[in-house]
C-alpha cells in the first residue's frame, strides 16, 4: 500500500510529466510554424507560455510543502530535488520555444531562405532526448540517461554545420544576413534546448544513482 508521501510524489510525477508534454509541443509547433512561415500557429506557442509558467510555480510549491511536512529521505528526497530543478529546465526550454516563435512572427510570412532540413532534425534529436531522460526517471534506469548525455553532441555538430552554412550564405547575399542571423539564433536555442534536456538527464541519474555527474569528465 503506497504511503501518503509516495502518493504526493506521485502526484507531483505526473505534473511534471504535463510541463513536459507542454514544453515539447512548444518546440514540435514553433519549429513546424518556422517551416510553413505560420504566424497564427507561432503565436498560439507565445500564448501557450503562460501555461508552463503557471505548472512551474504549482510544482514549486507543492515540492517544497513535501520537503517541509513530509521531510523524505534518501531516494525520496533526492527524486524531490531533481524535481525542482528538471522543473526550471522545462520552463527554460519552454522559453526557448517561445524564442522560436517570435522569429517565425519577425518573419512575417516570408519564406525561409531555404528549405529546412538541419533545424527540424535538431528539434527532433532535443524532443527524443527529454522523453528519454524522463522515461528514465520513470523506469528508473541510468543507462537510459547517459545515452541522452551523449546524443548532446548530435545537436552541437548540427549547430555547428547550420552557423557555417548560414554564414557562406550571408558572404554570397548580404540581403539574406538578416534572415540567416534569425536562423542561427534560432539552431543556438535549439542547441541550448539539447543542454537542458541533459540537466533532465543528469537530475535522473542523481535520482537514481544519487551520484552528480555535472562537469564529470567520466
Amino acid at each position: 500500500m503506497p504511503t501518503h508521501l509516495e502518493l504526493e510524489l506521485e502526484a507531483i510525477k505526473s505534473k511534471i510529466f504535463e510541463m513536459a508534454d507542454l514544453a515539447i509541443e512548444a518546440i514540435s509547433k514553433s519549429v513546424e510554424s518556422l517551416k510553413k512561415s505560420d504566424t497564427t500557429l507561432a503565436q498560439s506557442v507565445i500564448d501557450g507560455d503562460s501555461l508552463l509558467d503557471q505548472l512551474e510555480i504549482t510544482i514549486d510549491d507543492e515540492c517544497i510543502r513535501v520537503l517541509v511536512t513530509r521531510q523524505p529521505a534518501a531516494t525520496h528526497l533526492r527524486l524531490v530535488l531533481a524535481i525542482l530543478k528538471i522543473n526550471t529546465d522545462l520552463e527554460r526550454i519552454g522559453d526557448l520555444a517561445t524564442n522560436i516563435a517570435k522569429e517565425t512572427v519577425r518573419l512575417q510570412g516570408q519564406p525561409t531562405l531555404k528549405p529546412l532540413i538541419d533545424i527540424p532534425r535538431m528539434a527532433e534529436i532535443g524532443i527524443e532526448m527529454i522523453k528519454d531522460a524522463l522515461r528514465a526517471i520513470t523506469e528508473m534506469d541510468p543507462v537510459i540517461a547517459e545515452k541522452v548525455i551523449e546524443r548532446d553532441n548530435e545537436i552541437d555538430e548540427l549547430n555547428i554545420q547550420i552557423y557555417r552554412e548560414l554564414f557562406s550564405y550571408m558572404a554570397e547575399n548580404p540581403k539574406s544576413i538578416s534572415q540567416a542571423l534569425g536562423l542561427i539564433m534560432i539552431a543556438k536555442v535549439l542547441e541550448r534546448i539539447g543542454d537542458h534536456a541533459t540537466n533532465i538527464a543528469e537530475r535522473a541519474i542523481y535520482y537514481v544513482n544519487g551520484v552528480d555527474v555535472r562537469h564529470s569528465d567520466d
